[in-house]
């Protein structure tokens, strides 16, 4: 005699509790496909795959109404029913293994929990199309016996592998699989049988129904528990971002404060340098200048001495003409070319006064090349000079020296020619003194410290005419640029002539 439970569910709520929950897996199904289209996470298309397959299964369920009415026209009976069972099932371990990341946990594991499944609904798919199709139905008659068995067993391993994984999510899997499980067992004819359970058939489905509730709750419980877990690493990554951003803007900050400190010592280790750089200058300068005044005053002397008074005032008005270039030259870093020649001048008029006359001096500067823009070193080219006049061309006949400004490829050279003893007759008769390397020595540190090391030369040749030396050619090249002048070579020599 059935029970007053057996006889509620049989008369009033069976169909209606049906519907009921074919709504809801509908409901999930079309959730949960959104949800992958949203986010792209297989997860998603999976559990909306169960669902859906879950939803198929229980449609020939109905008793009446449209469903009811649907199922008849489409032919899905009881057979249907069976072959989607198996499907949602399957998809039920695929599901959870991906859900879980299973597969980056342990790649063995997820082989282990996919496999036997995929395998189960490819042969599940082959029995029922030849029970279909060619009307046999003990293949897939077989296969329901052994898929209990299998998937029996299969739940066991799969379960035993979730308690290893460490993920509080597998908790909701592991409660939702057990209580469908649970609610199956019941709902098959020989448990509901039971003499201590004796249930009907529909109240065995109704307990089925929900074992099905209680699972999908669960899992849904889970993906809206992961999407919380990832909303919140989101907000954190977000937060973790602005404080990186913050940081950064702070770093970034505290790098242009040194930069600028470091800007400034660098703009001042410069200064100093270049003030270091002008003192070596003016110091080479101060070296230099006096060797030259102490040569014309000697040559002063010798006149006063001599009584050659018309001849030591001439002297003197020359005399004080280069102090004040000597003057000038001292609190100048450079001079133009033009002053260079014209302080050369000079000193060679002076000079030729303690030879009577006796010396032969000219100046040439190529048309190419504009006296007024090439800039160097004031009074950098006077101690070849002198070391031509007092080594050189003291004891030669017919005493020449010429002075030519020539460009070259990389700037200028400017070559001092004298027909003197050549530099080894010279070095014979000389006395033993450091006059001539140190006045040498001056002249290349002048021009390192304006031009740079490396950027100059200086050339010596000995001038020879039948193995006999008849001078000396020295040629000191200069980085520059050649910049056409305005006025001719006669002119220029011309004017700079009428200077002295």
């Amino acid at each position: 005699m059935p029970s007053i439970l057996d006889t509620v569910i049989e008369r009033d709520t069976y169909n209606s509790l049906l519907y009921t929950i074919l709504g809801g897996l509908l409901l999930l199904t079309t959730y949960h496909l959104m949800m992958f289209f949203q986010n792209r996470r297989k997860a998603y298309f999976l559990y909306s795959s169960y669902t859906f397959f879950s939803l198929l299964a229980y449609i020939p369920m109905a008793e009446s109404g449209f469903l009811s009415e649907l199922s008849s026209y489409l032919g899905i009976g009881e057979s249907f029913k069976e072959y989607f069972i198996i499907i949602f099932n399957c998809f039920y371990f695929v599901f959870f293994a991906n859900f879980l990341d299973i597969k980056k946990v342990n790649p063995r594991w997820y082989r282990i929990i996919t496999l036997p499944v995929l395998v189960l609904m490819v042969l599940a798919t082959v029995s029922f199309l030849i029970k279909k199709i060619w009307h046999v139905e003990s293949f897939f008659a077989l296969y329901k016996k052994l898929f209990v068995i299998v998937i029996s067993v299969q739940i066991i391993i799969s379960f035993s592998i979730l308690l290893r994984v460490k993920n509080p999510l597998k908790y909701y899997i592991i409660f939702g699989g057990i209580v469908l499980f649970a609610a199956s067992l019941v709902g098959e004819r020989s448990v509901r049988e039971l003499p201590w359970i004796n249930i009907s058939r529909k109240t065995g489905d109704v307990v089925y129904y929900f074992g099905v509730i209680m699972e999908n709750l669960a899992f849904s419980f889970a993906l809206g528990y992961q999407q919380k877990l990832n909303h919140r690493e989101k907000v954190l990554f977000k937060d973790n971002f602005i404080n990186e951003l913050k940081k950064n803007e702070i770093l970034k900050d505290s790098i242009s404060r040194e930069n600028e400190k470091r800007l400034l010592i660098e703009n001042e280790k410069i200064r100093y340098l270049q003030e270091i750089s002008d003192l070596k200058l003016s110091v080479l300068q101060s070296q230099i200048n006096p060797h030259f005044i102490f040569n014309a005053l000697n040559s002063i002397k010798y006149y006063v001495l001599e009584n050659e008074t018309h001849i030591a005032a001439e002297y003197l008005s020359k005399f004080s003409n280069i102090i004040r270039t000597i003057l000038t030259a001292s609190t100048m870093r450079e001079f133009t070319l033009e002053q260079e020649l014209h302080t050369l001048k000079i000193y060679m008029d002076i000079e030729n006064l303690r030879f009577n006359n006796e010396m032969t001096f000219s100046i040439q500067v190529h048309p190419a090349i504009n006296p007024l823009k090439v800039k160097l070193p004031p009074l950098v080219l006077q101690p070849f000079l002198e070391n031509a006049v007092l080594h050189g061309l003291s004891t030669a006949e017919n005493k020449k020296v010429s002075v030519e400004v020539n460009p070259t490829k990389d700037g200028i050279a400017i070559s001092i020619k004298d027909n003197g003893v050549g530099r080894k007759s010279a070095l014979k008769s000389r006395k033993p003194d450091n006059r001539e390397s140190m006045g040498l020595k001056i002249v290349h540190g002048m021009l390192t410290n304006y031009f740079g090391s490396g950027t100059y030369s200086i050339t010596y040749v000995d001038l020879h005419e039948n193995e006999k030396p008849t001078g000396t050619l020295v040629v000191v090249q200069i980085p520059g640029t050649s910049v056409t002048r305005n006025t001719s070579p006669e002119s220029y020599e011309k004017s700079l002539y009428s200077q002295t």
